[in-house]
């Protein structure tokens, strides 16, 4: 299903009526099922005119005559929106989350494409902590243990959660000053955990 979406990409789509027709078909290949009566599954014509006013979705810049030409990064944050409007996110928060995003972002919001594959510091001391202990023997003939590990000053302590659910905060982590700063990280954390189920 995820390929159905790259396949798309550098494709343009002239017109309303093919951009909805497309989108429509994608956001049923993706399963993006939606509980609230007052959201609709498929986007027509008219829901997109309204995420274009509302912005969530640019305004195309190219024409072909009188019809916009929509781009795959509009398609993207279509198909963004309907996947944030099934996890039951308001309005307002899908415009924080998609946008000025570029392609690559809506990609892996999406869960088409996973994260880039820089390693964040967090991500390699929690492999470090997955990777299995070198043998005496292989220590011998390695450099000393204090060069395996990473030079960061900064230490990690592990929160339990819940039985499977930890929560590892760096040494230097500075909880948000604000109670929107707050509730935008709890925010946050949310949508991760829920994509989690999915």
């Amino acid at each position: 299903m995820a390929m159905s979406v790259l396949k798309e990409k550098g494709r343009k789509y002239v017109g309303l009526p093919e951009f909805a027709r497309v989108s429509g078909q994608l956001v049923a290949d993706l399963q993006l099922e939606q509980q609230r009566g007052t959201v609709t599954s498929v986007p027509d014509e008219r829901t997109i005119r309204y995420y274009l006013a509302e912005g969530l979705i640019q305004t195309p810049e190219e024409r072909q005559g009188t019809a916009s030409v929509f781009s795959y990064l509009n398609l993207l944050q279509l198909l963004t929106v309907k996947k944030l409007q099934a996890e039951h996110l308001p309005i307002r928060k899908i415009r924080e989350l998609v946008a000025g995003k570029s392609e690559q972002e809506l990609e892996t919001l999406l869960g088409v494409r996973g994260p880039s594959g820089k390693k964040t510091e967090a991500k390699r001391y929690l492999e470090s902590l997955l990777a299995p202990a070198p043998s005496a023997s292989l220590m011998d003939a390695a450099a000393p243990p204090a060069q395996h590990l990473d030079a960061s000053p900064h230490s990690w302590q592990r929160v339990e959660i819940e039985p499977g659910l930890e929560l590892h905060v760096r040494s230097d982590y500075a909880p948000p000053a604000t109670t929107g700063k707050t509730r935008s990280l709890l925010e946050r954390a949310i949508h991760r955990l829920r994509r989690l189920r999915d």
